[in-house]
């Protein structure tokens, strides 16, 4: 009897393992897709929310990114994980190294710009969402993110304006994070 009730307890011990292992990817994965729709435009006059990290859950991560370190979504996983707990130094090491493995992932280019920006490696920003947007001509987000790094970090004005006439003739009707129509913006710009 004490020999199956072991073994119920390692069942029981597997399953909840499982089970929460599954919860976090799920979270996770959750606020990926969130990201990808609306934090990863980040204007000039937004700072990142700063969530705290949990030390344990950042290092399960690591570890396990390094454990497997062919599996490109572990990587992934790991960079969303710094991107949304402002770490950013940490975000652009694991993306760089998802796209080594996954070079074709749009989300994760536009991603790894935004972390560039905020580590201040602007020319790499730029390079990262001309990247993501020479995959898919129609992403707005990577456009939209490198006229904000050309116009606030570049002082390219110019530039700027030509990033985002292309946002407009592809969305007439688009609009920045903050709500303000980019056409109004544009015409702003150019006075």
């Amino acid at each position: 009897m004490k020999k199956n009730s072991a073994y119920l307890l390692m069942v029981i011990g597997l399953l909840a393992g499982v089970f929460i292992g599954n919860a976090v990817t799920m979270l996770y994965v959750g606020q990926r897709d969130q990201r990808s729709n609306l934090s990863s435009q980040v204007e000039p006059t937004q700072s990142p929310v700063p969530h705290t990290a949990d030390p344990a859950a950042l290092a399960d991560m690591e570890n396990a990114a390094a454990a497997d370190p062919t599996d490109a979504e572990k990587w992934i996983q790991l960079g969303n994980f710094c991107f949304d707990h402002d770490l950013p130094a940490r975000a652009v090491n694991a993306y760089e190294r998802a796209l080594e493995l996954k070079p074709m992932d749009i989300n994760v280019w536009s991603d790894l710009g935004v972390m560039y920006r905020r580590t201040k490696q602007f020319d790499k920003a730029v390079d990262a969402f001309g990247h993501a947007a020479s995959l898919d001509p129609n992403h707005i987000t990577s456009r939209f993110n490198m006229g904000i790094v050309y116009l606030h970090d570049l002082n390219d004005k110019p530039a700027a304006l030509k990033v985002w006439k292309e946002v407009l003739a592809m969305d007439p009707n688009a609009k920045t994070p903050s709500g303000q129509s980019l056409a109004a913006l544009v015409a702003e710009l150019e006075k």
